[in-house]
């Protein structure tokens, strides 16, 4: 694993070698901006991302929604403080076609899920193309940036005419604690299970 991770981080990145890359990556925690497109109307919100290789995540945005969204292996939970509600909803598959996958699923599934279209490169940046191979995703392309070998930005078009950028800021891979994960819940907060 350290020889992958070694000789990937030395080269370019390539439509051959996106994935070892991005299973190179076991952890990721930054904060982000997310630019949502649609009938030229621009919605901006601000937040931070914790995410594992072992399908694990929490998302959190602050500005100017104040929502929690975490997965462990069993649930999502969806927190809205404004709402003063906890949603509990079963995993399933439900994230398979979503673009967190690039973040969180291992090499393997990453293959099942996605065709790289290509990866053309520009100075020291890097920006590869991927198609989801489920025809019901209502994910149409997901694009994403590196600037070297890091991580700038993810893009995605969907079936619904949006385009959604995650700019990523104060990115690191190193290994946290899955405890960081969890969602701690404020007193007074309704639990609602799905």
């Amino acid at each position: 694993m350290l020889l992958t991770t070694t000789v990937v981080s030395n080269e370019i990145i390539s439509k051959e070698n996106l994935f070892d890359f991005l299973h190179s990556k076991q952890y990721l925690k930054t904060n982000f901006t997310q630019t949502t497109l649609m009938d030229l109307n621009e919605r901006v919100v601000s937040g931070n991302i914790q995410a594992s290789r072992s399908g694990n995540f929490k998302i959190e945005y602050h500005d100017p929604i104040k929502e929690t969204i975490s997965a462990d292996n069993e649930f999502l939970y969806k927190l809205d403080t404004e709402l003063e509600q906890l949603d509990i909803v079963p995993r399933e598959e439900y994230f398979k076609n979503t673009p967190i996958s690039i973040l969180i699923s291992n090499i393997e599934d990453l293959k099942k899920l996605y065709s790289i279209n290509s990866c053309f490169q520009e100075n020291n940046k890097t920006v590869c193309s991927l198609s989801t191979k489920d025809d019901n995703s209502f994910v149409e392309k997901i694009f994403l940036q590196f600037v070297a070998t890091e991580l700038d930005s993810l893009t995605y078009l969907d079936s619904f005419g949006q385009s959604v950028n995650f700019d990523f800021d104060d990115i690191s891979w190193e290994p946290f604690s899955e405890n960081q994960l969890f969602i701690s819940i404020p007193e007074g907060i309704d639990v609602v299970y799905h």
